[in-house]
Parts: structure tokens; sequence; C-alpha cells
């Protein structure tokens, strides 16, 4: 008898909170196809004023690709293939039960800061623009320059790939799944970016 009721309760309260989170989530495709049900379940008594997310989550998957110009110890100058130093993050954290905060979000939030901080044409918005390049240009640099014994990495060019992701095939939302891609000029080095 008491575990009959400790599962219900423990259902119900399952539904509770799956109803209550479909209605603080961003809008989506289960929630915009059960908004009767969600709407009906949280009005009046359960309503809220805030979101538990972001307005707008990410929805795609954005890989960012670098490559440098080496300066070989006879003063050649060798350009490196594309690295994906996204790909580099993953494979850290990918089975990695206490992944370090740095392979999780330091390259895609500097990426992010980036593109906030440039207007239309690209350039950079202020002292803000400025250090969204620095801080992308240095962990190039850095993540390259580890690469190349007895070379000196002298510049970096980067580039990113944005892939949306596509709507589940139950949603009648429909959305450009086409790679767009994302170029920066070659970049030089300092001393100071490699430290």
């Amino acid at each position: 008898m008491i575990t009959g009721t400790i599962v219900v309760a423990a259902t119900a309260v399952a539904v509770h909170l799956l109803l209550v989170f479909l209605y603080l989530a961003p809008a989506n495709a289960i929630s915009r196809k059960h908004a009767d049900l969600i709407r009906g379940w949280v009005y009046p008594e359960f309503d809220q004023n805030w979101q538990l997310f972001a307005p707008n989550p990410l929805q795609t998957n954005i890989t960012v690709h670098a490559r440098a110009q080496i300066k070989m110890p006879d003063g050649s100058l060798r350009t490196t293939p594309w690295v994906n130093l996204t790909a580099q993050d993953i494979a850290h954290i990918k089975d990695n039960p206490a992944p370090s905060h740095a392979y999780q979000n330091l390259l895609r939030q500097a990426w992010d800061f980036y593109n906030r901080q440039r207007d239309a044409t690209g350039k950079a918005v202020g002292l803000r623009g400025e250090l969204g390049e620095t801080y992308v240009r240095r962990i190039a640099a850095q993540r390259l320059s580890a690469r190349f014994d007895g070379g000196r990495v002298v510049k970096v060019q980067i580039y990113s790939a944005y892939a949306p992701i596509a709507s589940p095939k139950w949603s009648n939302e429909k959305v450009d799944t086409r790679t767009t891609y994302q170029s920066l000029p070659w970049w030089p080095i300092s001393k100071e970016d490699l430290r």
C-alpha cells in the first residue's frame, strides 16, 4: 500500500515538474505541440514570470578551425594544415566524468565573445572588440605552437563552420541546414600571445 502511494506521488511530481519545465523553457516543438495542456496545468497556480534558460538557446553546431604559419629555424616559412580546435575540446570532454572547464567553455565562449563585438562589416567595436580578437588569436596560437618543435608560430588564421540543427521530423518548424563559413584574415602573433 505504501509503495503504491509512493509510486503515485513520485509520478505526479515528475509530471508536474515536466509540465512546469516545458512552460518555463524557451519555445520548442514539444511545448508548441502541447501548449494547451501545459498552459492548462500551469495557470493560474504555478505561473512564473522568468525563464529557466536563455531566451535564444544555441541551435547551431559551431566548429572553429585554425592553421598557422611557422617560422622554422632555417628562416623558412611553413603553413600548417587546418586543425579542428573544437574537435580537440570534444575529444578531451568525451568519456571524461569531470572534464576541465577550459575544454568545455574556453574556445566556445571566446568565439562567441569575438563575434558579439563586431559590427555588420566585421570590424571590431571598441576596446571589447580588440579584446575579443586577442582572446581568440591567443587560444589558436597557443594550441598550434605546441605542435611544432623547432619552429615558432608567426601568424594564425581561423575559420568557423556554422551548421544549423535540423528540426525533429514531427515538428512543423523549417530550418535551413546548409553550413555557412566565416573566414578571418591572417593575424600576426607576438611573443606575448604565446605565454
